[in-house]
């Protein structure tokens, strides 16, 4: 009895050693991505030089500006991801006709790893305003200051694989009005992912009616697509105003993001928008376990007046609206926001 009393330190010890080089002893793995909407990184053509231009601010202020009142969440989480609306481009050759093109010279591509704005999606429908030319040089430009794109696009086609902790997280985005002449080749892009060793796939949609509150079929249509294809995450944006959250098996579909970082014009539609911020979850194995969204209810401008075109966090009275907002156009009960957090929800586990 007297040696086991001894022996008994050493063997607990032994024991701890053992479950610290044991696979059973490994850790979840856990990523925090953060999603933001349209982002416009610049003016149109008749308003580049007036004062109250995104050019203007951004050639006044710096290229780190238009994300600076965001940096404390974007720059501490493990990828951000944005939509980004219109070209870096620089030149006004083979503008397309239509009501808005919006343009930015190349340099403007800086902006994106300043801000902590690691990925982007070009599925949309102004990465073509200045046709072949313009889309090829905002992939040029985004190569150059070392910023992944990805979309299933016309004029050009990537997916992103983000790996960290030992996962892989594969990305994948196409808009509405293209969705059926491109449906073959978006089914090879996911199925490259899922062949590439992806633990789970986010499939991104630019769909919906502009400045509707609400979700329409096209939204629906697109997202069932995603989900059935094996998506654990939908987001959407293009209407220009934040919609609802839905939950559908294990899957998060977020329909609209809003306007973030708007430089298309100067005036105001719509100030509310949000930061959806997911925590992935994975097993020691890489095995994908499920995830939890936090809404950070935010506004597109410092002011409500006028466009600055430097999104903020807002909290209190307004933070609830925005969660209002998307309340009425979601198929689950919101978690209320708490102030300093966000609105967590429930953990949507993988099935």
């Amino acid at each position: 009895m007297k040696f086991f009393s001894r022996a008994l330190p050493v063997f607990s010890l032994m024991l701890f050693l053992l479950l610290l080089v044991s696979p059973c002893a490994k850790a979840e793995v856990n990523l925090t991505i953060t999603f933001v909407g349209d982002c416009t990184l610049g003016s149109e053509e008749h308003e580049r030089a007036k004062d109250t231009s995104f050019d203007s601010y951004v050639n006044n202020y710096g290229y780190d500006y238009p994300f600076s009142g965001v940096l404390d969440v974007i720059a501490n989480d493990d990828l951000t991801v944005a939509n980004l609306e219109g070209v870096f481009y620089n030149y006004e050759a083979n503008k397309v006709s239509k009501t808005y093109n919006f343009r930015a010279p190349t340099e403007f591509a800086q902006i994106l790893p300043l801000s902590s704005v690691e990925v982007v999606s070009l599925a949309n429908n102004h990465t073509e305003d200045y046709g072949a030319q313009g889309m090829l040089s905002t992939v040029d430009a985004l190569a150059e200051v070392g910023t992944p794109w990805f979309g299933t696009t016309a004029y050009a086609d990537s997916v992103y694989i983000y790996e960290n902790k030992g996962v892989k997280i594969g990305f994948v985005a196409v808009y509405a009005s293209q969705w059926g002449s491109l449906r073959e080749q978006l089914d090879r892009d996911i199925e490259s992912l899922k062949a590439s060793g992806c633990n789970a796939l986010v499939g991104v949609m630019h769909a919906g009616t502009e400045y509707d509150s609400y979700r329409d079929a096209g939204q629906t249509s697109l997202a069932n697509y995603f989900i059935n294809k094996g998506c654990c995450l939908v987001i959407g944006h293009h209407p220009h105003v934040i919609q609802g959250v839905d939950v559908i098996g294990g899957t998060t579909v977020v329909y609209s993001l809003g306007n973030f970082v708007f430089g298309g014009n100067k005036a105001m539609r719509a100030l509310y928008t949000m930061l959806a911020q997911f925590t992935f979850r994975f097993a020691d194995d890489g095995t994908y376990l499920g995830h939890t969204l936090n809404i950070l209810p935010a506004q597109y401008s410092g002011y409500a007046d006028y466009n600055n075109y430097c999104p903020v966090l807002v909290e209190g009275t307004a933070a609830e609206t925005v969660i209002g907002m998307i309340q009425r156009d979601s198929n689950i009960r919101l978690n209320p926001y708490v102030e300093g957090v966000g609105a967590v929800q429930e953990f949507v586990p993988a099935q």
